[in-house]
This record gives C-alpha cells, sequence and structure tokens, in this order.
C-alpha cells in the first residue's frame, strides 16, 4: 500500500525516513520536500510511528488521517 504523508516542515522528512526505515518501512520525499510517500502494508502503524517521532522530538504535531491512505502531520487542533 503506498500512504502520503504531508509534512508540516521540510526539514523534518529525513529522519521522519529514518524513524520509518528502522521498522522495515520504506519511504521517499516528494513534493518539494513537503510530502513523503511511504510504502507500508499497515496505515495504523505509520500513524502510531509518527506519532512517537512527534512525541520523542516535543515537536507539537499529530499525525491526522486524511483518508484510508494519506496522513497530514500537522499542530493538533484546539
Amino acid at each position: 500500500m503506498t500512504i502520503a504523508v504531508e509534512l508540516t516542515r521540510t526539514v523534518d522528512g529525513p529522519e521522519v525516513i529514518a524513524v520509518l526505515a528502522a521498522r522495515g518501512i520504506e519511504a521517499e520525499v516528494q513534493a518539494e520536500g513537503c510530502e513523503l510517500i511511504v510504502s507500508a502494508d499497515d496505515a495504523a502503524e505509520v500513524g502510531r510511528l509518527l506519532e512517537t517521532w512527534a512525541s520523542e522530538h516535543d515537536l507539537p504535531f499529530v499525525p491526522v488521517l486524511v483518508d484510508a491512505s494519506s496522513f497530514a502531520l500537522v499542530p493538533p487542533a484546539g
């Protein structure tokens, strides 16, 4: 399955790719660094990894499921 991940900041791409790669999930940067294309079987796992990464880096971002095959890593609504 291909999962799109929209990033808020381009600088986060390499770190997010490294976190995914550590779990055996392939990803590549698209759209001038603001989007990742992820190859994974489990979208929920990708969401959990995104959330864990943001939390471990004390970043104010949460993964929001846009549809069955895409996330946006954005500041929480509120």
